[in-house]
């Protein structure tokens, strides 16, 4: 029958192309048909027939792929309809929206539950990509708080069919530089994925009659990171996840004690590419990378990334798409910046106003925030409380950025101290500590949060609406992930900052890398930045606190110290840990530290930061504060303009001729005025007051003088009286010329990962100067490789670099130890013989799951058959003679039933019972007649064991 039909479709084509060269008919064994052709009208090219095998395979993948696109458009769009007739929220259409991108029905459903209606731009940019066939490698760079867990996690969620695949081994791996962004990525995946409705197709492995694949088992997360137990992480790998998201140290460590093989991964993940390639993870990246099959597909996704990716070539990308929206906005144009220029001994007293008059921060202890019913979670309608984080902005929650974990435990105490609800985190504390301290913030139980950079990146808190550098972050990059915890998603937030006198250098390379103006003087202040936040928004405005505000916050710090004992013990352990900060953290440009000079010899006396006035809501107290404060510059600047008519050589002999002191001092005095007068006739003294980046000075700065009376230029007097400025003339013709600088070297650089942030080795390190090795070949490699070195434990010259006592590659623990990258420890052949589990291979079938009852070897279940008889009754019992009687009873009955019964129905129920292949029971429940490796292995002891016993000499006892 088949054989007719075809036939027939071969003689319909004949028919149709009568034109060209007679295709003869095949037999039924060697007879092909092109699905596609036929179906599309398309007819194949027959010029090339080695590659016609691989056309027809690549049109028929796209067909089916275009087909399923069309099948979800349309189930997409009938079930917005549905929800938009409930009254629920309404679901967008259309060019550019999530309907139209093909996603599965139920994934947009989740979606717009959950009030994602419109894609952000990197979304719109990277999901059609990443849902393209064949799949493709990408790098996504976007600005923090543009979405981009949801742009790589809805792809993710579609590749993977909504639901758990029954053959062990995970199918995707997502790698994170942090713990609190793992926990956030596991909640936005379990989110896309509640409520999916799968198909009536399969993943491969699955059986028809399993019913675990008629309820659509939803997809496995396991969470690896660090500060966890090993067993319950070993529990997470042996249950078979779908996804692991995982930090690479611990991810690495459970590969290499488990032996675990990665060649069923399709999909990876590098979130925060930058921070994982930076904080020391190149190494645990290799060696995973290594272990990855070549046909998965990679994605990094980054907030600040270089343009080369030089520093990303490591991963393995092939073909990578560039997907970059950062180019015009490093930041959100939602987010309001100040800058307070302080002392370093001031700062913690900066800290308590700006919480608790720019802020205004509401004081609470923690212990009385907990019964507060007001803040408690929302509860249902049957009275359970139900976890839920608010989604609105709250107006006082602030995270507060600190150098070390010093000066975060410092701050927490002196902050609790004061009376505010406060929080602290930071990398060396466990696990439990950490989720508690986020948890305590997110439900809004505490008002501040303390933290080091550990949370600088990824961590999405919908509530927060103010950000405060305590101390200025080195590089530009670390600046744009702080600040970019606020201002999410369309929100507006503050970010407020401090910057001391040595931090002046860092201040300006973030000038330069946002290219907005930066304002130190009252006459450049916008008039309407103390009644518009809009100034705010464009201009970085740098100013410091009223003086008098200050001495009284001083001195209530200082107060602070005698209700609490411990705060002058963690304020001298913070000011060693700042010094050991100080000397470790990278330098600025040169360009920046000039500018910072410039700055600090202009002065900024008499000068209060508007965002002040702006906050305490308008001019109230505005005129007097301004009096206050120029009548305090007055007396400064006449307490520095004194001079006294005598010094202390001459007191008590002046007016006395022929005194040597007197002389000398006299002509002293002469030499210095001709200094003076010389120094103002040359020019005005320039201090900056607005620091902008021009084109056309060297240094990018636009000096204006702050003198009564402004002094001409040297421009100005050559335009007037026609004087030649050499300066002025320029030979360069600027469509040829070339310069030395690239045109966005400072956003380059903000954005490299070996910026000042970066250590003194890294730096160190590419200052060296190798005269044997200018060319990167395999020769020069080789003779790397083949170089003697010192070893300090074997006392002896080694080939290789001398990493460790082997050449191993080490990697560094959570407590700072080095160990090997193939190190193992045997915890996990521990852990298989007390839980008695063992791992299938990748593709084979998983195992049952290990739920309720007594489980074997290699996951199976034991049943006990085993009966044993009743007691025999006691003659003695009260009850002897009824339950007798009801013994015989049962007995007769019994007897009965299988006298009347007859040979032939009881032979079929003997039959149901224990004859046949499954022996009665359902498909589901049939043991796989194919063995295990396990199962071959314990027959073979078994049959050796035996052997070994039969040749036994017989033990015959002597006469």
């Amino acid at each position: 029958m088949a054989s007719q039909k075809r036939k027939r479709i071969a003689q319909e084509e004949q028919d149709t192309h009568s034109d060209c060269l007679e295709v003869p008919i095949a037999s039924d064994d060697d007879f092909d048909v092109d699905i596609s052709s036929t179906l599309t009208g398309k007819r194949p090219r027959r010029d090339d027939p080695e590659n016609q095998s691989e056309h027809d395979d690549d049109d028929i993948e796209e067909l089916i792929h275009d087909s399923i696109t069309k099948r979800n458009v349309k189930g997409g769009t009938e079930m917005l309809k549905k929800i938009k007739s409930k009254g629920k929220n309404k679901g967008d259409t259309g060019g550019g929206s999530f309907q139209s991108m093909g996603l599965h029905p139920s994934l947009l459903r989740s979606l717009t539950l959950q009030g994602y209606r419109t894609p952000t731009p990197i979304q719109r940019a990277s999901i059609p990509t990443l849902l393209a066939s064949p799949p493709r490698d990408l790098v996504g760079m976007a600005r923090t708080g543009s979405g981009k867990t949801l742009a790589y996690m809805v792809p993710l969620v579609q590749r993977l069919g909504g639901r758990h695949a029954h053959t062990f081994g995970a199918r995707a791996i997502i790698l994170v530089p942090a713990r609190e962004l793992a926990l956030q990525v596991v909640k936005v995946g379990k989110a896309l994925v509640r409520g999916w409705t799968g198909d009536t197709a399969q993943h491969a492995g699955d059986d028809d009659g399993d019913s675990s694949n008629g309820k659509g088992e939803s997809l496995r997360w396991s969470l690896i990171v660090g500060g966890e137990g090993l067993d319950e992480q070993f529990e997470m790998i042996s249950n078979n996840p779908d996804i692991i998201i995982a930090t690479p140290g611990r991810l690495l460590h459970l590969i290499v004690e488990m032996s675990l093989s990665l060649s069923s991964v399709q999909y990876v993940v590098f979130d925060e590419a930058d921070r994982l390639f930076e904080l020391g993870f190149s190494t645990a990246l290799t060696e995973i990378l290594a272990r990855l099959p070549t046909s998965r597909q990679t994605l990094l996704f980054s907030a600040t990334l270089p343009k080369s990716l030089v520093e990303f070539a490591k991963a393995g990308l092939r073909d990578p798409k560039l997907v970059r929206l950062d180019a015009e906005s490093k930041i959100s144009t939602d987010l309001r910046m100040a800058f307070f220029s302080v002392k370093q001994a001031e700062k913690d007293a900066c800290l308590l106003a700006l919480l608790r008059d720019v802020i205004k921060v509401p004081c609470g202890s923690t212990e009385s925030s907990k019964d507060d019913d007001s803040e408690s979670p929302v509860k249902s309608k049957k009275g359970k409380s139900k976890a839920k984080h608010p989604t609105h902005s709250a107006p006082h929650q602030t995270l507060v950025f600190a150098a070390t974990k010093h000066h975060v435990e410092y701050l927490s105490a002196l902050l609790a101290t004061a009376g505010y609800a406060v929080s602290a985190l930071y990398g060396s504390l466990t696990q439990s500590v950490r989720t508690f301290q986020m948890s305590q913030f997110l439900t809004r139980k505490t008002n501040v949060l303390v933290v080091t950079d550990v949370a600088a990146r990824g961590i999405d808190i919908p509530v927060l609406e103010h950000v405060v550098n305590y101390d200025f972050p080195v590089g530009a990059r670390i600046f744009v992930h702080r600040v970019g915890r606020t201002a999410r998603a369309g929100r507006k937030g503050w970010a407020w900052s401090f910057v001391g006198h040595g931090e002046l250098p860092y201040l300006c390379d973030l000038q330069l890398f946002l290219g907005r103006p930066l304002i130190t003087l009252p006459s450049s202040f916008p008039a309407s930045a103390t009644s518009s936040e809009e100034p705010y928004t464009q201009s970085l405005i740098f100013a410091p606190f009223p003086r008098d505000l200050m001495d009284a916050e001083v001195e209530y710090a200082r107060a602070l110290d005698e209700s609490q004992n411990t705060l002058p013990t963690l304020r001298a352990v913070m000011g060693r840990g700042h010094g050991m900060y100080e000397r470790s953290r990278g330098k600025a440009s040169a360009a920046s530290y000039r500018r910072a000079k410039e700055l600090s010899r202009g002065g900024q006396e008499g000068v209060v930061h508007p965002v002040l006035t702006l906050m305490r809501g308008g001019d109230d107290g505005k005129e007097d504060t301004r009096e206050m404060e120029e009548k305090r510059a007055a007396i400064v600047r006449a307490v520095s303009a004194f001079k006294p008519a005598e010094t202390v050589f001459e007191v008590g002999t002046r007016g006395k001729a022929g005194t040597a002191n007197a002389a000398l001092m006299k002509e002293r005095r002469k030499a210095l005025a001709k200094a003076v007068e010389r120094a103002g006739t040359s020019g005005p003294s320039n201090a900056s007051a607005v620091v902008d980046v021009g084109q056309n000075s060297e240094d990018g700065l636009d000096e204006v003088g702050d003198g009564d009376v402004e002094m001409a230029a040297e421009e100005d007097i050559a335009a007037v009286f026609n004087i030649p400025n050499k300066k002025s003339v320029n030979f360069r013709d600027e469509d040829y010329y070339m310069s030395h600088y690239q045109k966005d070297a400072m956003t380059e650089k903000g954005y490299s990962l070996t910026d000042g942030a970066s250590s003194f080795a890294a730096q160190a390190q590419g200052a060296i100067l190798d005269l044997a090795g200018d060319e990167d070949t395999i020769g020069t490699r080789q003779r790397h490789q083949n170089k003697m070195t010192w070893d300090k434990k074997k006392k002896k010259f080694i080939k290789g670099g001398g990493i460790g006592a082997d050449n191993m590659k080490l990697l560094r623990t959570e407590n700072g130890t080095r160990l090997p990258a193939t190190y193992k420890s045997g915890r996990f052949e521990d852990w298989k013989k007390k839980s008695r589990v063992s791992l299938p291979k990748i593709g084979e079938r998983e195992a049952e799951r290990r739920g309720t009852g007594t489980v074997g070897p290699g996951g199976r279940r034991w049943k006990h058959t085993k009966v044993t008889e009743a007691k025999p009754l006691d003659k003695l019992n009260n009850d002897y003679e009824r339950k007798s009687r009801q013994l015989k009873k049962k007995e007769e009955s019994t007897a009965k039933e299988a006298g009347n019964a007859k040979p032939k129905d009881s032979g079929k129920a003997r039959n149901i019972r224990s004859g046949g292949r499954f022996a009665g029971k359902s498909v589901g429940r049939v043991k796989n007649e194919i063995k295990t490796v396990d199962q071959i292995r314990k027959s073979r002891m078994v049959a050796e064991r035996k052997k070994a016993k039969n040749a036994r000499p017989s033990r015959k006892r002597k006469s």
